[in-house]
C-alpha cells in the first residue's frame, strides 16, 4: 500500500485486489458522496460524514502500519478528497472466459471458469442492481430494471480489463442489442404508465402464485408449475376429504390466477414488439 498526501487529497494506492474490493465496498456503505469505477473510488468532502471519514482513515492507518511496518499521520483531512486506487501488479494478467446469455429480462453469466475474487468483484460492482448468484453452479443472473442498470451492464461487458483480469465476455451481439432495446422499452414512461396500473389490479393473482407485480412471465410460469406440482389433487388422494378439498380449491385458484395473468403478459409482448 502507498499513501500520498497533498493539500487537496489523500491517495491510497494498492495492488491487492481483495483489499481494494473490501475497502471500496466499505466506502460505498459508509459514504453517500462517493463515486467510482472499476479501479478507482473517490470520497468527496461532506460535512455530515466527518465521523465516517475519521474512522475510515483510522482503518487505513492500521492497514498501512501492518503493510509497511510504520505508522502515518493524516494532516488537515477534513476538506480533502480521499482517493482509493487499484494499481495493476507487474505480474501477468489472468485470462477469463465468461459465456453470457440473454433470457427476456435477465442476463445469465456463466462464471465456472472464473476465480472467486473476480466473482466477488462483479457482484459488488452490481450494487443495488437486482441479481442472484447460484454458487453451486457458478451462475450469476442479473435483472436490470432501470436505465442505470443497463448502463452498468454495458460498462461491465464493454471492457476487457477488470482488476488483474483480462475477460472475454462471449455473447451474441445481435441478441444483446435486442436485449437493450427491450430493456429501454420496459423502462420507458409509456410502458410503466400503461402496465403499472394493470399490475396493481392483478396483484392478488400475482400473490396467489407467490410473485410480485414486477416479476416477468418466466418467473410467474416457473412458480405456477412448481405450485401445481405441490397442490395437484392426485398427490393428496389418500388424505381426509376436508384436506383434499382444501388442496383442490388451492389448485383451482392457482390455475385461475395463471390464466388471468396470461393476457397481461401477452399485452406486454405486443407492446414491446410494436
Amino acid at each position: 500500500m502507498q499513501i500520498t498526501q497533498t493539500l487537496e487529497s489523500i491517495t491510497i494506492t494498492t495492488d491487492d485486489c481483495d483489499l481494494f474490493l473490501n475497502l471500496s465496498n466499505k466506502i460505498r456503505q459508509s459514504f453517500a458522496n462517493a463515486i467510482g469505477n472499476r479501479d478507482k473510488v473517490i470520497i468527496f468532502y461532506n460535512e455530515n460524514e466527518l465521523v465516517q471519514r475519521k474512522y475510515f482513515l483510522k482503518l487505513i492507518g492500521k492497514i498501512y502500519a501492518n503493510s509497511v511496518g510504520k505508522g502515518i499521520d493524516f494532516l488537515l483531512t477534513h476538506h480533502k478528497n480521499i482517493k482509493l486506487v487499484y494499481k495493476k501488479p507487474n505480474s501477468l494478467q489472468i485470462l477469463i472466459n465468461v459465456d453470457v446469455k440473454f433470457e427476456n429480462s435477465r442476463v445469465v453469466l456463466d462464471l465456472k471458469n472464473s476465480e472467486e475474487l473476480f466473482t466477488k468483484y462483479l457482484i459488488r460492482g452490481l450494487g443495488d442492481t437486482r441479481h442472484e448468484y447460484f454458487e453451486s453452479k457458478n451462475i450469476l443472473v442479473i435483472s436490470p430494471k432501470t436505465t442505470e442498470d443497463v448502463e452498468l451492464l454495458d460498462n461491465i461487458l464493454n471492457f476487457r480489463e477488470h482488476l488483474k483480469y483480462i475477460v472475454n465476455f462471449n455473447y451474441d451481439k445481435k441478441a444483446y442489442d435486442e436485449f437493450k432495446k427491450r430493456a429501454k422499452i420496459l423502462t420507458s414512461k409509456a410502458y410503466i404508465r400503461r402496465f403499472s396500473m394493470l399490475a396493481n389490479l392483478l396483484e392478488e393473482h400475482f400473490e396467489t402464485l407467490g410473485c410480485k407485480a414486477t416479476d416477468d412471465f418466466e418467473t410467474v410460469r416457473t412458480n405456477y408449475l412448481n405450485l401445481t406440482k405441490v397442490y395437484h389433487p392426485d398427490k393428496h388422494a389418500g388424505k381426509p376429504n376436508e384436506v383434499q378439498k382444501s388442496y383442490i380449491d388451492k389448485f383451482q385458484k392457482i390455475g385461475l390466477a395463471y390464466e388471468a395473468l396470461k393476457p397481461y403478459f401477452k399485452e406486454q409482448k405486443s407492446f414491446i414488439s410494436a
